[in-house]
């Protein structure tokens, strides 16, 4: 006999009017104050990569890692409603207004758009990529274990 644990939290944290709040965009939102917070603090300890600059890496990867994740999630879910129109998901073919929107971003796209943004930060201010991503890489793993709990 298989056992299942049910556990019956409402995914709405907070309702303020027609505003609603999920405990998952409280989640990711801590996850990116994680990350911004762990740049910070290593970025005092380097030379090469001033607290300044890491405030300005993430004002160039938190932007981009938005858009890129809102744009992986419309190409997921329209070719997911291509291939298998029974499935119900938003065809954003037919529904082409629902691209700019609030709901649905991919972590995959979040990663990707944030790392393509900095890239191009790191090649106009010619800051090494290379450094800047093993001072990070500790506190993307932590920001993402953060914004998993959601």
């Amino acid at each position: 006999m298989l056992a299942f644990i049910y556990i019956n939290i409402d995914p709405i944290a907070l309702r303020l009017g027609p505003l609603t709040i999920g405990w998952y965009g409280i989640m990711v939102a801590l996850a990116v104050i994680t990350i911004v917070s762990w740049a910070v603090y290593w970025g005092r300890k380097d030379p090469a990569l001033t607290s300044d600059k890491m405030l300005n890496v993430a004002l160039v990867g938190i932007p981009s890692g938005i858009i890129f994740s809102r744009l992986l999630f419309v190409l997921d879910q329209t070719v997911i409603s291509y291939t298998h129109p029974e499935l119900g998901t938003t065809n954003f073919l037919l529904h082409p207004a629902g691209i700019i929107g609030g709901a649905g971003l991919t972590i995959w796209g979040a990663v990707l758009g944030a790392a393509l943004g900095i890239w191009i930060y790191c090649k106009v201010t010619k800051t090494s990529y290379g450094r800047l991503t093993d001072m990070l890489a500790p506190g993307i793993i932590l920001a993402q274990a953060v914004g998993r709990v959601g």
